[in-house]
């Protein structure tokens, strides 16, 4: 294949219909009809400089989301619809929380300027505690992902390296953790990473030897999302309060960071009432919320208090979906196993979101976005296609956090479908590997156009975000201005919250339907602004 013959779209339509055609996610007919009311465009050639589909594969799951919204407007109101995907938006979407600006800040410099901070252990705000999450050489010449989480000082301890310091410069900060790495073998980090410590983290292994592992095997044939129904009653619709597809659909959603909140984020965007539930005990980041929050009321609550409890299960009573995005069993821990919510709400639709997945021997494993990468191969593969042999490399874009966030959506949808037709329980099971399997499954660009994307910047294992993205970002405004500044990509979203007239900028919903609305009915909240209240 040339360049010349490469579209970007044309490539998003085959993947479309390959999830149409896709036996394990059964797509119900109507909305395999609807999807010839679904058509892509944008650039033929992408512009993210990796070697993966991401923009082709986010796209075509996009797709899917408008055909699903186009079938359930049918359903509800009787009108039919189209949509257009444009392929370059659904690119921005992917890494929208790096992008999202208040006044012109960036997402850090207009949080730590209007925002309550919530980030209780400083995870952030310190660059020395950023860099325990890192890609760095072990003593058997393996490499591994470590991650600080949102509390460094496990992963320090482990590593045997002081919990504070005073140096502020990457190239400063990283051979001291290299060092702490270097002197462990990769299996026996691993371990201490998983079992010992509890903190997230994985060797970077190949695509080969990930499906070649236990875990592998039981996921590696895995779906972009899982739907699990047993029998269960119908559930009708609600009374629709606006022309959208979701409207009056009422969603309780436990989650943090970007995969877990951009299911509440997704589904909102198509009318549905989304409350968000956080604890001032917990650490979050704050400066996701400018983009992860749109749309939501949100409320504290603590459920380890009965008060918190009592609150905890009228809101389930009242809701359609829950989503929980917490590590798994910690809601078992706290009373509200799946078997509990159901006796609380037997129509309740559970969408639940880890990063190893449900399967496997390690399905109980915390972990994010650059564990997935590790475990998956993603890492490794960017590493090799830019050269660098054994090294793994960081695949600079969040785009496992966002697709499986994606693939939490169209679940929710297609339970809400055959809940309302046919009746029923479902739970819908999504994960950060489940989305890097389905990317690595999609194959790398051809080399002809990956030659054409590479990043310039002299990219390396140890090169975390904070490295990276203040080289890469630049680059993708300077090779596709016109993305960057296009109306149509972005929007600005009222955010009282962090002061009289302040508004963000960020990437405007993807999906647009002709006959029916698209957006947020609310704008940008933080933690606890809210009472512990549907609106």
């Amino acid at each position: 294949m040339t360049i010349s013959s490469y579209s970007v779209p044309a490539v998003a339509r085959e993947i479309f219909d390959q999830l149409l055609a896709d036996p394990r996610l059964a797509i119900p007919d109507d909305v395999k009809a609807a999807a010839a009311d679904v058509s892509f465009e944008g650039s033929d050639l992408p512009f993210l400089c990796v070697p993966f589909k991401f923009a082709e594969g986010i796209a075509a799951v996009k797709g899917l989301e408008a055909a699903f919204a186009i079938a359930i407007g049918q359903e509800r109101f009787g009108k039919s619809a189209k949509a257009v995907i444009n392929t370059d938006h659904a690119a921005l979407f992917t890494f929208s929380g790096f992008e999202a600006s208040v006044d012109g800040l960036a997402p850090a410099a207009a949080a730590a300027k209007y925002m309550r901070p919530c980030d209780i252990y400083h995870a952030q705000k310190s660059r020395y505690k950023r860099l325990a999450t890192n890609i760095y050489r072990t003593k058997d010449g393996r490499y591994v992902q470590t991650h600080g989480s949102l509390n460094a000082l496990p992963t320090q301890t482990m590593l045997g390296v002081k919990p504070d310091s005073d140096l502020t410069e990457w190239e400063d900060i990283c051979p001291i953790y290299a060092d702490a790495v270097g002197k462990r073998d990769s299996e026996e980090l691993d371990k201490a990473i998983n079992d010992e410590y509890k903190q997230a983290g994985s060797v970077c292994y190949t695509w080969d030897e990930f499906q070649a592992l236990p875990h592998g095997k039981a996921i590696k044939d895995c779906p972009i999302y899982e739907l699990h129904r047993s029998a269960g009653p119908k559930v009708a619709w609600p009374q629709a309060k606006a022309n959208k597809v979701l409207s009056g659909i009422k969603v309780l959603e436990l989650t943090r960071i970007i995969a877990g909140p951009a299911i509440g984020r997704g589904l909102a965007q198509h009318g549905a009432s989304v409350l968000r539930i956080t604890t001032p005990t917990q650490p979050d980041f704050e400066y996701l919320h400018l983009d992860m929050s749109q749309g939501k009321v949100c409320a504290e609550l603590d459920l380890k208090t009965a008060e918190g409890k009592a609150t905890f299960e009228k809101l389930v009573r009242e809701a359609d979906v829950l989503a929980d995005g917490y590590r798994p069993g910690a809601l078992e821990r706290l009373g509200f196993g799946e078997e509990s919510l159901r006796k609380l709400n037997e129509g309740l639709i559970l969408v639940r979101e880890n990063c190893y997945g449900w399967h496997g021997p390690w399905a109980g494993r915390s972990g994010w976005q650059q564990t997935a990468d590790a475990l998956v191969g993603t890492s490794r593969a960017f590493g090799i296609a830019l050269g660098l042999g054994e090294q793994a490399v960081l695949p600079l874009f969040p785009t496992a956090d966002y697709g499986t966030g994606q693939a939490g959506v169209l679940g929710v949808m297609h339970a809400l479908l055959l809940r309302a037709r046919e009746g029923g329980r479902f739970r819908v099971d999504t994960a950060l590997a489940y989305y890097n399997v389905f990317v690595m499954r999609l194959g790398l660009l051809p080399d002809e156009i990956w030659e054409v994307l590479k990043p310039q910047a002299p990219l390396q294992h140890d090169w975390d975000h904070g490295k990276a993205l203040p080289h890469i970002l630049p680059e993708l405004r300077k090779k596709r201005p016109d993305v960057f500044s296009s109306e149509k990509f972005w929007h600005e979203i009222e955010a009282e919250s962090l002061g009289q007239g302040k508004k963000v900028r960020t990437v405007s919903p993807v999906v647009q339907l002709d006959a029916f609305d698209v957006g947020f009915d609310r704008g940008v909240r933080q933690n606890g602004d809210d009472p512990a209240e549907f609106p």
